[in-house]
């Protein structure tokens, strides 16, 4: 039998993001993403959570331990030195919701690259790796639209 308890905590709320104007013509290649890739950040006082939302811009990794594999693509080239900051090395928007996989281990998930998304619905991250994600800019916006690799349109 189901049960009501009245109180109990708030918590901040989260779920998988939705980034696509349509799922029609989506085409998504598989890749690894590097969990030390992915910053930890502290939800609701717990510390060492890393989430990886749908929608989030990733790029190849090319030096370092984890060359080959993807990462959140960052516009910051100050903090990240293992080419997650360059502009051609972007694979394309994450489409695999990992809410806490990335604690423990490196994860595959699926990667768009072929699509119609909206721009204010996809993420990036800033700030050397910042643990919170922020909305796409324009330029990175650009570099996705009419590349050899990527036909991501935004709307």
């Amino acid at each position: 039998m189901s049960t009501f308890v009245k109180g109990g905590s708030v918590s901040t709320p989260f779920g998988r993001n939705e980034y696509l104007r349509s799922t029609q013509d989506v085409k998504v290649e598989s890749y690894t993403v590097a969990a030390a890739s992915v910053p930890a950040r502290t939800i609701d006082g717990n510390a060492g959570q890393k989430i990886l939302q749908p929608g989030t811009v990733m790029a190849k990794i090319t030096s370092g331990g984890d060359a080959g594999k993807i990462g959140p693509y960052s516009s910051d080239t100050v903090g990240v030195t293992d080419g997650r900051s360059v502009l051609t090395n972007i694979v394309g928007l994450n489409d695999t919701f990992l809410p806490w996989q990335l604690i423990e281990r490196d994860v595959e998930i699926g990667v768009v690259y072929q699509a119609t998304a909206v721009q204010a619905w996809c993420f990036m991250y800033t700030l050397a790796g910042a643990a919170v994600p922020v909305a796409l800019d324009n330029t990175t916006a650009d570099a996705m639209r009419g590349g050899k690799k990527l036909q991501i349109n935004f709307s």
